[in-house]
């Protein structure tokens, strides 16, 4: 995952064009879509790994996700994690267009934030295989 120097990330793209003056924001390609495909990646499986979490009687730590799961279960957890997601990268784009670096380590650290629930939750998991069935 390590998309410094010569990453796609960063290589210039055979359809760009120079652009006359402000072009829009929704037009543009994306500063970090390496990066950004490993932060949805473990949003996904966060959502997943949530959702077998709970089945095994487990909780959520985060209490606004939890409170999110209460009132629309899957569906809304979902949608919550997909607004997030979208949230997270357009602050990436916007401060990346002003200081790309700075844009760049956002986008980073917006992956191992997504990682550590992913990886909590299977230590969680694998604990409770390795105790066995409640009795």
């Amino acid at each position: 995952m390590n998309d410094d120097q010569h990453s796609a990330d960063t290589a210039p793209r055979p359809d760009a064009r120079p652009r006359a003056g402000r072009a829009s924001f929704l037009k543009r390609a994306t500063l970090y879509p390496q990066t950004y495909v490993w932060y949805v990646f473990f949003a996904a499986l966060d959502i997943m790994f949530t959702w077998i979490v709970l089945h095994f009687e487990g909780h959520e730590a985060n209490w606004l996700a939890r409170l999110v799961l209460d009132l629309g279960g899957l569906p809304a957890m979902t949608l919550y994690k997909f607004v997030l997601v979208m949230l997270v990268i357009c602050v990436c784009e916007v401060i990346g267009r002003r200081r790309e670096r700075l844009g760049r380590r956002l986008a980073k650290w917006a992956v191992a934030l997504n990682a550590l629930p992913v990886a909590l939750a299977v230590l969680q998991l694998l604990l409770a295989l390795l105790a066995g069935p409640n009795q």
